[in-house]
């Protein structure tokens, strides 16, 4: 049972009675009904139980009978109903006045009515009370469905929520900016208690009470949901979570379109700049308008060629979805941010990389593969994708440079004859670099470089190349460099043993391995030339 005394009041029969003193203790919650039937009933009182008695046990001492009051107040019981006429004709003042005092309800039951129907009325009352609330609550979760399942780009989905749930509501964006409130706090009222964390509380704004709950998705926080209420019961508190989620939902909705739209002008921001129409600052300032939030963490640049299918434009929004719906799928990209947007047929991809994984190669290499071969997943033809990924980034002024490492990584792979699905900007950088380098110069070092090789048969000379080669592609690990070959390890370390001896060069020394590592790239370099 959960009804309050002045509610009871209104019952029939026991609407028939009078409260006779402890008024302003109505408000008690009346969770059980009792009898008193002995002197000590006292012992086993419970809090919020409302003690029914004829006063028998009382009939010769108001002295008890104040006592009684006493006991039952300090139990937390929520009142005294006493039938007047057999043992008591009236209540003595002393009585009434301890009632005022500790605030208890005192009612005179009505004489013609026995407990048994009283208590029946109540008990009838509270399970048709519940019934309607439950049916009351079944019909809100209805809505609430039916809204969900036909809401709409032009629905106004914190007005309907707000209609509803029946409550005075608020809606916060996670940055603290009030999108709408029908409360009768303020902005500045509800935000007292600002920054929020994102659980589920009750706290208190201007006197007012409220139950705020975090609108998640995915694992990140769009805003706060603010429900005005007083009591909070399991039913109605997962109604409340309910409508968190379509909000939820709803607000990614939004920031999503925003994002969108930031990324298509920057895009042709972008575009513009590659053609020599617009300058640098121009596109840092469209880039500003992803968020300075994105620019205060590490992020990657990263350039995917498309499928011919999309130059249309309706394709290109759909690829985009489809791509910002894989990351937030991937359990390991779901909490970070992206933007994307097409330039002269280009994907162009923003991409956020953790601190802690900034800092290590291994681990940032791994994540940019990763978002790689998530944004080339979304290729549906038969046309292969390559994505191209700059170095590590920080702050809106390196964006420019960022997606030129992109193109030069490119172009790059491209002279390489690279086909790799995920080409790292950094793994090129020395490429990049040496192009600078006339061919004459790189030429005379590697012949001297490898004339004692190149003295040799042609067929040993390109045995031995091919294993220096491979070992160097395998950052010196022979074990690694045998399997790539498919020969023996020690046949490895034989063939190593025979080309320092003939080239005067030791492995263990760094400046001999710089210069091997040199003249091999600008082997390569020169044979893409030709």
């Amino acid at each position: 049972m959960h009804i309050t005394v002045e509610d009871a009041l209104t019952v029939y029969p026991l609407s028939e009675g009078s409260l006779v003193a402890g008024s302003e203790g109505v408000y008690r919650t009346i969770s059980s009904i009792n009898l008193m039937d002995a002197p000590d009933v006292i012992n086993w009182m419970k809090e919020g139980e409302l003690l029914l008695t004829t006063a028998y046990a009382i009939r010769d001492s108001p002295e008890e009978f104040v006592i009684l009051l006493q006991k039952l107040s300090e139990r937390g019981a929520s009142g005294l109903g006493i039938k007047l006429g057999r043992y008591w004709k009236e209540i003595p003042q002393a009585v009434l006045l301890e009632a005022d005092r500790l605030q208890l309800p005192l009612i005179e039951l009505p004489f013609a009515f026995t407990f048994s129907e009283q208590i029946t009325a109540l008990f009838q009352s509270e399970f048709q009370r519940d019934t309607r609330k439950l049916n009351e609550r079944l019909e809100m979760q209805k809505k609430l469905v039916d809204f969900a399942m036909q809401a709409d780009e032009y629905t106004n989905y914190f007005q309907s929520i707000h209609r509803i749930l029946a409550h005075p509501i608020a809606v916060f964006t996670s940055e603290g900016v009030i999108l709408y409130n029908v409360t009768i706090c303020s902005e500045t009222e509800l935000l007292c208690e600002w920054p929020w964390q994102t659980d589920n509380r009750f706290y208190k704004a201007a006197h007012n009470q409220f139950y705020r709950i975090p609108l998640l998705k995915n694992g990140k926080t769009y805003g706060h949901l603010l429900v005005q209420t007083e009591q909070l019961q399991d039913e109605i508190e997962g109604i409340f979570h309910q409508a968190a989620v379509i909000l939820a939902y709803h607000l990614e909705v939004i920031q999503n379109q925003e994002e969108a739209a930031a990324g298509r002008r920057l895009g042709t921001a972008m575009e513009r700049y590659l053609k020599g129409i617009v300058s640098q600052q121009t596109v840092l300032e469209f880039a500003e308008a992803l968020g300075s939030g994105f620019w205060n963490t590490p992020f990657v640049c990263m350039m995917s060629a498309a499928e011919t299918s999309a130059w249309d434009p309706n394709m290109q929004r759909r690829r985009l979805r489809e791509i910002q719906d894989r990351l937030q799928e991937h359990p390991k990209t779901a909490t970070l941010v992206s933007h994307h947007f097409y330039v002269l047929n280009r994907l162009y991809s923003l991409l956020q990389i953790p601190e802690d994984v900034a800092k290590d190669r291994k681990l940032y290499e791994h994540s940019i593969r990763l978002y790689g071969e998530i944004i080339n997943g979304w290729s549906h033809g038969t046309e292969s994708c390559t994505s191209f990924s700059s170095k590590i980034r920080a702050g809106i002024d390196a964006l420019i440079d960022g997606f030129q490492e992109c193109m030069d990584a490119e172009r790059i792979s491209t002279e390489l004859g690279i086909s790799e699905s995920v080409v790292l900007f950094a793994d090129l950088e020395f490429v990049h670099l040496f192009r600078h380098i006339p061919q004459e110069v790189m030429r005379r070092f590697c012949t001297y470089l490898f004339q004692p090789l190149l003295d040799k048969d042609e067929e040993y000379t390109d045995e031995m190349m091919r294993t220096l080669e491979a070992y160097f592609a395998n950052n010196g690990q022979v074990n690694e460099t045998a399997r790539a070959l498919y020969i023996h390890r020690n046949t490895v370390l034989y063939r190593l043993e025979k080309i320092t001896g003939l080239m005067n060069l030791d492995l263990k020394n760094n400046d001999h391995l710089l210069m091997l590592k040199l003249g091999l790239m600008f082997r390569d370099m020169m044979i893409s030339d030709k």
